[in-house]
């Protein structure tokens, strides 16, 4: 044998293993835009696929396959591979410009790099479904690409890598950082794209910064819920109008720590979650959540641009470092309109003087934005957690751990919480720590003994209430326990109690949501469940399905199509999502739109029963009404 034949029998000897960057794209709301115009659509989404494979292959990637609207591609760069998703969107961005807003096509873009198996001309592997996941992640006419393109990518010109966290991700074993690409403010317009060829961190100048701006901003705002009953389904109000409320608005930016480590960032992030939900408690102010300004941690536009994008009108934004068991706090408050700095001040403290800073911060912000507190809230808000600032600590690892809605990151979490009670057994949000841990266990599966998981969460929710009867964390989970036991009057009193000691939990506002809409109010819900969604832009799935219940309930079936197109590719294997569609099409006579629903149904759940799930409606007429819709849609 030839040393040419032993190259030709490596090359045919099967399925081989190697690293590549993958991009994996859909349109947002296929279904509903084929129920509304079968030809027209498909004519559009063949133009856009043309437009798409010219940008892979100019940037040297190939077409791996397509399937309905989804496109699969790999290229050997990351660099290439988020190029070619640029030009395509922003080359989209100007063929939609032309377009009536109904006939618009949006993509969502994923892209990760990792191994793949290939076999002939297809790829298959983790590397893969990671792509495909993080895509549903992306906003629409938006690009999210996981954390290892995100590293490679840290200074690619012309865009910033928004931090949307820890993702749990639909047949992913781990959970995976995912990252928002979003342009830098004031980038302006760059030069042509050029290749890149010779200069390891050299990466491509991408093209037409500002028109890929419109889209991915345009995305962001179709990201966050709009008042749909001021808004029109389908516009896209501003956020700042959409977030209007008559309170003073304010975003507590993630605090940075200087020089901190990756392992150290939890100090910080907790401290900046505490002032949220201490601020919070006043019901004067509109507090984001957490959530909302996490994206914002390594954020380095101006506090006028952030404001514009959160639609808030006040900014808080600092600094921590610690150095031993001495702390320096910096802090500032921003009103962004004007762009005027109101106060800003500097704390050189014992770590044991940390909540007094705390209190100190909570009092200068809502002395300059809302003078009018009553005395109670005052009081409620200076309350000290713990005396046990090892406690503290081990609380403040926890509930990071509990961000990223993994198994084993929950167990780990509730050790920490076991150890702070070991330290102080009467630190109320240790207790609120393991209630949700055991919470966790039922609602994601991770438990064979449900029964016992929820009796645990109820006594550690106890035992917080008797520590502390003011603290809304407690009240709020207590709220979720009832839930979960099928006691809707109690768990709405709970959820009531929450509210009352924090109104801007978003937390608190959707669980009550979620019982009302089952309870036969689905009225006050909408009310509660819209607020969640504006105090945090990235929901669970529930939250978005509650609400879609919701509006389905009292007739609004255009908003109920409307709201799984802002929402619903972040969970795409949700099978009540396409249940709620076909209900809503069915009712609006858009056939071709239903039965893709239920089509999509099918494949999600091929086992899911309809008149069980319309059985959690505690009113008959509503039960009746849900049946209705799915019969115009053409389910058996």
């Amino acid at each position: 044998m030839t040393e040419r034949d032993g190259r030709h029998d490596a090359r045919t000897a099967g399925p081989k293993r190697r690293l590549a960057a993958i991009l994996h794209a859909d349109v947002v709301g296929f279904s509903r835009l084929m129920g509304e115009d079968e030809v027209g659509t498909h004519a559009r989404l063949i133009a856009a696929r043309a437009v798409f494979e010219t940008a892979i292959d100019g940037h040297g990637g190939r077409v791996v396959g397509t399937a309905g609207d989804a496109t699969l591609a790999e290229f050997a760069s990351v660099g290439e591979a988020l190029a070619a998703a640029l030009e395509f969107q922003a080359r989209l961005a100007e063929t939609n410009a032309d377009l009536p807003e109904a006939r618009r096509l949006a993509f969502r873009i994923g892209i990760n790099l990792g191994e793949v198996i290939v076999d002939g001309e297809d790829i298959f592997g983790d590397g893969v479904n990671v792509a495909a996941r993080i895509e549903g992640l992306a906003e629409p006419g938006g690009i999210a690409v996981s954390g290892a393109v995100a590293d490679q990518l840290r200074q690619y010109r012309g865009v910033v890598f928004a931090d949307l966290g820890w993702q749990r991700l639909k047949n992913v074993p781990a959970p995976v950082r995912v990252y928002a690409v979003r342009p830098a403010i004031g980038a302006g317009r760059a030069p042509a794209v050029r290749r890149w060829r010779s200069r390891p961190r050299q990466f491509r100048r991408w093209l037409g910064a500002a028109l890929v701006g419109l889209v991915v901003l345009g995305g962001l705002a179709a990201h966050q819920l709009g008042a749909f009953r001021s808004t029109p389904a389908g516009s896209e109000a501003p956020v700042a109008a959409r977030l209007a409320t008559g309170k003073p608005t304010i975003a507590v930016l993630p605090f940075r720590e200087p020089g901190g480590t990756a392992d150290s960032v939890y100090f910080a992030d907790g401290v900046t979650e505490d002032v949220i939900s201490e601020l919070g408690r006043f019901s004067g102010l509109l507090v984001l959540s957490w959530s909302a300004v996490a994206p914002y941690r390594d954020a380095a536009a101006p506090l006028d641009e952030l404001s514009r994008e959160l639609g808030v009108r006040y900014v808080v934004s600092g600094t921590i470092r610690r150095s031993g068991e001495a702390l320096r706090v910096s802090v500032q408050l921003t009103d962004a309109v004007p762009g005027v700095l109101l106060w800003s001040e500097r704390y050189d403290v014992a770590l044991a003087d940390l909540f007094a800073v705390q209190d100190a911060i909570t009092r200068q912000v809502v002395g300059e934005v809302a003078g009018s507190v009553t005395r109670l809230e005052q009081a409620r808000v200076l309350e000290r957690p713990t005396q046990d600032l090892g406690a503290y600590d081990l609380v403040l690892r926890g509930r990071a751990l509990l961000r990223s809605v993994e198994r084993q990151d929950n167990f780990s979490a509730r050790a920490l919480f076991e150890a702070a009670l070991a330290s102080d057994s009467g630190y109320a949000d240790a207790h609120v720590g393991l209630a949700t841990s055991e919470v966790n266990d039922v609602k994601y599966g991770w438990t064979e003994w449900p029964a016992d998981s929820l009796e645990r969460a109820k006594g550690h929710v106890e035992q917080a209430v008797a520590s502390d009867p003011t603290n809304p964390h407690a009240h709020a989970v207590r709220a979720e326990v009832l839930r979960l036991e099928g006691d809707l009057e109690a768990a709405r009193r709970a959820s009531d109690r929450a509210i009352a000691l924090n109104p801007n939990s978003a937390l608190s506002q959707a669980t009550r949501g979620g019982i009302l809409v089952y309870a036969g109010m689905p009225e006050p819900a909408i009310d509660a469940l819209e607020l969640a969604l504006r105090l945090d832009p990235h929901p669970d799935a529930s939250w978005v399905v509650n609400l879609a219940m919701a509006y389905y309930l009292v007739g609004r079936h255009a908003d109920v199509v409307a709201l799984f197109d802002r929402f619903g590719g972040g969970f795409e294997e949700e099978p009540a999502q396409y249940l709620l569609l076909a209900a809503a099409h069915g009712q609006l006579g858009e056939t071709a739109a239903a039965t893709a629903a239920l089509h999509r149904l099918r494949r999600v759940s091929p086992f899911f029963d309809a008149g069980v799930y319309a059985g959690n409606l505690a009113e008959p007429a509503h039960r009746q009404v849900l049946l209705e819709g799915l019969e115009k849609a053409g389910l058996d």
